[in-house]
């Protein structure tokens, strides 16, 4: 009860929340990158980092994956296209902000634990979203049959980046991307950076080994992806593109469906 009054209070300050109308701010930048460095997302090249408690900024370090190339490599031909995307993981929403104004047609829905999301638009869904939580799934799919956005063009894995949490939701949201469409995973493998990312069993595959398996056909033991799943990606991912970008830790997956 106490946690269900806590959410509840939440969700009322959240909704209340002065947030950044991006329907009335116009912006002249064309390169995904300089949207994500100008909305200070580490998918860019050069931000400052976002986790610093230090108030000079100047004294933070420069981080960023240095993603933009691929998703311009992969997603470029969208950029004009009426299409629907989500994203997983949103935290205070820059990276939503960059999306909104490279994909200038899309309408965009976005999952997060958490209420820091900070921007509002006419074509940004907001949605409070604990993937691990069957409830908090169902009252997701019950917004998306109201939207009638059951399925999306492109969907972004940003979340945890914990070796669970990326198979759980590749199994629950693969389904949703429209043929043609992608499921992109970003930082795949921090886990095996970050102790605290990996709960993984010593008999479990690497993800990269996951990929591998996937792209070949060859079914393999798993304590999340069943035969049944298994048999579904060999018969609709068309294929799966990895990238590495800038920090040692930055690797994104570009997994296409048929």
């Amino acid at each position: 009860m106490k946690k269900r009054i806590i959410k509840l209070y939440k969700e009322l300050i959240f909704k209340f929340k002065r947030k950044i109308n991006l329907d009335l701010n116009k912006l002249d930048i064309l390169s995904l990158n300089e949207l994500f460095n100008h909305f200070e997302t580490d998918k860019g090249s050069a931000v400052r980092d976002p986790y610093s408690k230090s108030l000079n900024k100047s004294h933070q370090k420069l981080i960023g994956h240095g993603y933009a190339k691929f998703y311009e490599f992969h997603l470029s031909n969208l950029r004009n296209k009426e299409i629907k995307l989500l994203e997983i993981g949103t935290w205070k929403g820059a990276s939503i902000a960059a999306f909104y104004y490279y994909f200038s047609k899309a309408i965009i829905f976005c999952l997060d634990r958490n209420y820091k999301f900070q921007f509002k638009s006419n074509r940004i869904n907001f949605f409070y979203c604990d993937t691990r939580n069957a409830k908090d799934l169902k009252n997701f799919e019950k917004l998306l049959i109201n939207k009638k956005s059951e399925t999306f063009d492109i969907i972004i894995d940003d979340a945890s980046h914990i070796y669970s949490d990326i198979l759980i939701n590749f199994k629950n949201f693969f389904l949703k991307v429209k043929p043609g469409g992608f499921y992109i995973i970003e930082d795949f493998n921090h886990y095996k950076y970050y102790s605290h990312l990996d709960d993984s069993l010593p008999i479990s595959l690497k993800i990269d080994e996951i990929f591998e398996n996937l792209k070949t056909k060859q079914n393999f033991e798993s304590n999340f992806f069943d035969k049944k799943f298994q048999n579904y990606c060999f018969n609709n991912i068309l294929e799966i593109s990895l990238h590495k970008g800038i920090q040692k830790d930055s690797f994104i997956a570009f997994i296409k469906k048929k």
